[in-house]
C-alpha cells in the first residue's frame, strides 16, 4: 500500500470520549478511513465487513477485554497479519508481557493526552504491515512462477519419454525386421519349393506334415518376436521382484538378430540376482545402453565388435571395446537433449531418461567411465541375492 493515510484503521474502546479523540487524531494527520466501535464483540463484526489493516485496542472493556479479543482476533487465519496496537494505562513488564503474549505488535499508553506517541506507532505498525504484505505478495507470484515453471519441467520430461519412447520404437521396428527377415526367407523358399516337390512327385500325407510342423515353427517363432516386442512396450503399473539375469537375456534376445547382422558379439557373465522394481523399465535402460554400444561400435569401425554384460553382487556393468567416450564430453553423456551423433539419428534423450529410471525410479545409480578398450556402464541397485 503506497498511501499509509488510505489504510482502514479500527478503533476499540468502550468510551465514546476516548474513541472520539483517537479519531480526531487519525483524521488531523490524513487518515480518512477509520472505523469506531465500542466493544469486542462490534469489532468482531466490523473485521467481517471490512479490509482492516489495522486495529488500535483497549484492554479495559467490560464483557470480553482485550487481551481476550486480541487473542481470538489472532487465532483466526484471516486475521492473524493485521497488527494490533493495545491501548493501556499499565505499562508494567507483566501487562505488557501478557499483550505481547495473545499477539499485540505495540502498545500506547492511556490516556492519550497527546498524538505524538500515537501517531508514530500507528506509522510504524503499518509500515511494517504494507512492507509484509508487499512481501506476500512478491512471494505469492513466486508461488505461481515455480507452480509453472514446475508443471512446464513436467510437461516436458513427459515430451521427452515420449521422444524417447519414439526413437526406442525406431530401434524396435528395426529389430523386428532383421528378426524377420530369416523366417521370412524360409516361408518364401518353403512355399516357392512346393511347386518343384508336387512335379517331383515328392508330396504325400507325410511331407504334408512334416511341411506344415516346420512352417508353423516358424510362424509360432515370428508370433513369439511380436508378443517380446509388445511385452517390451507394456506399461508396469508396480514394482515386482525379477530376475535381472532373465530380464537381460530377453533385452539381448530382442536385439539377437540385430547384432548378428551387424558381427556384434554380446556376452553374458556373472551371477544371477533379483531386482524389486519395474520390469519393463529396467528392460528399457538395457536396450539404450546396448543401442548406445552398438552405434559407437559401428561409428568406429571397431572389426572385432563385442559387448560384454557383467552381473556381480546387485551391480550390472555394460562394457564395449569402441574405444571409449571423449574426456572432453563424458560428464556431460547423462545430460538431456545432449547427443554426439549426426542430426536426426539420436534425441540425446535416452541416456538421460535411463538414469531418471535407475536413479529415481529404481534408487539406484546409473554412472559410465571409460576402459582400456571402451566405455563402461555401471548400473547399481539394491537387489535380492
Amino acid at each position: 500500500m503506497n498511501n499509509l493515510c488510505e489504510s482502514q484503521i479500527l478503533v476499540v474502546d468502550d468510551s465514546d470520549d476516548n474513541l472520539e479523540l483517537i479519531e480526531d487524531f487519525l483524521d488531523d494527520e490524513g487518515y480518512t478511513n477509520i472505523t469506531c466501535v465500542l466493544g469486542a464483540k462490534e469489532a468482531y463484526d466490523a473485521l467481517a465487513t471490512n479490509n482492516i489493516d489495522l486495529i488500535i485496542l483497549d484492554i479495559m472493556m467490560p464483557d470480553i477485554d482485550g487481551l481476550e479479543a486480541c487473542k481470538h482476533i489472532k487465532s483466526q487465519g484471516e486475521y492473524k497479519d493485521i497488527p494490533i496496537i493495545i491501548a493501556t494505562a499499565k505499562v508494567d513488564l507483566e501487562t505488557l508481557k501478557n499483550g505481547f503474549e495473545v499477539g499485540a505488535n505495540d502498545y500506547v499508553r492511556k490516556p492519550i493526552t497527546n498524538d505524538v506517541e500515537l501517531l508514530a506507532r500507528v506509522k510504524n505498525a503499518l509500515t511494517i504491515k504494507s512492507q509484509l504484505d508487499y512481501i506476500k505478495t512478491i512471494n505469492k507470484s513466486l508461488d505461481q512462477k515455480i507452480k509453472e515453471e514446475v508443471e512446464k519441467n513436467h510437461k516436458r520430461d513427459l515430451l521427452m519419454q515420449e521422444q524417447t519412447k519414439l526413437a526406442a520404437m525406431g530401434e524396435m521396428v528395426g529389430s523386428i525386421a532383421h528378426q524377420w527377415r530369416q523366417p521370412l526367407n524360409a516361408l518364401t523358399i518353403n512355399i516357392q519349393s512346393l511347386k518343384y516337390d508336387f512335379q517331383d512327385n515328392l508330396i504325400d500325407a507325410k511331407f504334408i506334415d512334416e511341411f506344415i510342423q516346420t512352417n508353423k515353427k516358424t510362424i509360432d517363432f515370428m508370433s513369439n518376436t511380436i508378443d517380446d516386442f509388445r511385452n517390451f512396450f507394456r506399461i508396469d503399473k508396480e514394482q515386482i521382484d525379477f530376475s535381472a539375469l532373465e530380464t537381460i537375456e530377453s533385452v539381448v534376445n530382442i536385439q539377437n538378430a540385430v547384432m548378428k547382422h551387424y558381427s556384434i558379439d554380446i556376452l553374458i557373465n556373472g551371477e544371477d540376482f533379483n531386482i524389486h522394481g519395474f520390469k519393463n523399465e529396467f528392460s528399457h535402460v538395457i536396450m539404450n545402453i546396448i543401442n548406445n554400444a552398438k552405434d559407437a561400435l559401428l561409428e568406429n569401425s571397431v572389426k572385432e565388435k563385442k559387448i560384454v554384460i557383467i552381473l556381480d553382487k546387485c551391480t550390472i556393468r555394460i562394457e564395449d571395446n569402441a574405444g571409449g567416450i571423449d574426456n572432453t564430453i563424458i560428464q556431460r553423456i547423462f545430460e538431456p537433449y545432449f547427443t554426439t551423433k549426426e542430426q536426426g539419428k539420436g534425441t540425446g534423450m535416452g541416456l538421460y531418461i535411463s538414469k531418471m529410471i535407475i536413479e529415481s525410479n529404481m534408487k539406484g545409480k546409473l554412472k559410465v567411465k571409460n576402459t582400456a578398450i571402451g566405455a563402461s556402464f555401471e548400473i547399481s541397485l539394491e537387489c535380492r541375492v
